[in-house]
């Protein structure tokens, strides 16, 4: 299957950090939050709730949710991570650590997959490129020249976790 797009949005990623969870009212215990190890990886979280960290100081970025057979081509991006995710209600939703509600929601079917989370423009926002405008949502779309996210959900376990590629 090629890419099936499953939504896309703007996301506030509250102290830098984008969530990706199957039930986006579930809590978040302590083991699940950040240490050296999760640092390392570039996210954290147990299995059905992870948190990806983002660079940006804006903290404002679009992002692309797809179904796919495989994952990103690494040679493709700035950043590729790998997460196992886990999907209890059948469900995914992206959102920010502090929303209550998901910017993107879709049905893809209980059981096991591989997140990949591919970034581009790393750090880069408005303010780095010395504007001061606000986007509404269809600019920011289009802007590929800021700090912006494809994930892409793959079927099963994966063989590989943590940073498959990252330029910093």
């Amino acid at each position: 299957m090629a890419e099936k797009a499953l939504g896309a949005g703007r996301v506030f990623a509250s102290d830098y950090q984008i969530a990706i969870c199957d039930d986006p009212s579930r809590l978040l215990i302590d083991d699940d939050n950040w240490d050296d190890d999760a640092m390392d990886r570039g996210f954290a979280g147990g299995a059905s709730f992870r948190m990806v960290g983002t660079e940006a100081d804006l903290n404002d970025h679009w992002v692309e949710l797809v179904a796919a057979d495989t994952g990103p081509e690494p040679d493709d991006w700035e950043r590729v991570l790998c997460l196992p995710f886990h999907s209890a209600s059948g469900w995914i939703h992206i959102l920010s650590v502090v929303d209550t509600e998901p910017v993107i929601s879709a049905e893809v079917g209980a059981g096991d997959y591989a997140v990949f989370v591919a970034g581009q423009n790393i750090g880069t926002d408005l303010l780095s490129l010395g504007e001061e405008q606000t986007l509404s949502d269809a600019e920011l779309a289009t802007r590929k020249d800021l700090e912006w996210y494809r994930i892409v959900l793959v079927p099963g376990i994966p063989a590989e976790t943590g940073r498959i590629k990252d330029l910093e």
